[in-house]
């Protein structure tokens, strides 16, 4: 399926294994989301790092992407079961009718788009009265700027980056950046209701060597049960229609 959208660089997605994938999953269920059996979309799908994981479970799944380059990695991945369709097409455009789904997911993907108030009303109306939205954006309390800045090359290492102030961050920054405050208003403004946010702490998926990455995991099994969880890299969101 394609809808005559352009084909833009919009990131690198995470790569399929990557702990990172099973944590936010993991951290959308704490949400109370259950995606058995369901009818899913996964808005953003890139390579479908997260779709092939989330389509074991749903009955009957659908990933779309806008970059043509991921989509095409994806459909050559052999682990694609027939319940599984990918297409090429932008949020704020879906080619899919009213309440055609369950579940529909947007991770990592709506700080990218280009008009994200339009992205979630179309969100809303593919979902069914009750349906559930499940999301995760960057937190801007995060200490560093995951998506990095235009123009300074490897300034997603520079620390506190993510902490300018909006107005600078919009003009300087490579994508969107949320505070828990900031997501539940704006998904409120576009009509969705019983929003619930949490906090994720990084995955340290590229930590190196693999030593420090253990002793770094083991940390956050810690500080995932404290206030500091609120200086996670991502926002773990849930709403209904």
């Amino acid at each position: 399926m394609q809808l005559g959208v352009r084909a833009v660089y919009r990131g690198i997605p995470i790569r399929r294994g990557y702990t990172g994938v099973a944590k936010r999953l993991a951290a959308l269920r704490t949400m109370g989301a259950s995606w058995h059996g369901a009818t899913i979309l996964d808005i953003g799908c890139g390579n479908g790092a997260y779709t092939l994981d989330i389509a074991r479970e749903a009955a009957v799944s659908w990933g779309i992407d806008i970059d043509l380059r991921w989509l095409k990695e994806f459909s050559a991945c052999d682990e694609i079961p027939p319940t599984l369709g990918i297409g090429q097409a932008a949020a704020e455009h879906l080619p899919f009718a009213d309440g055609s789904f369950d579940v529909v997911f947007c991770i990592e993907t709506l700080e990218h788009v280009d008009d994200e108030q339009a992205a979630l009303y179309e969100m809303r109306r593919v979902l069914r009265a009750g349906g559930a939205l499940l999301l995760t954006v960057p937190n801007k309390w995060y200490l560093f700027e995951t998506h990095g800045l235009r123009g300074i090359p490897h300034s997603h290492f520079l620390p506190l980056a993510s902490w300018l102030p909006d107005s600078l961050h919009r003009r300087l920054a490579n994508a969107r950046i949320y505070t828990a405050r900031s997501i539940t208003q704006l998904l409120e403004q576009t009509g969705w209701r019983n929003v619930r946010v949490d906090w994720m702490l990084p995955p340290f998926d590229m930590v190196r060597p693999r030593e420090l990455q253990i002793l770094f995991r083991r940390m956050n099994t810690f500080f995932d049960r404290t206030p500091l969880r609120r200086f996670g890299v991502s926002l773990i969101v849930a709403a209904t229609k």
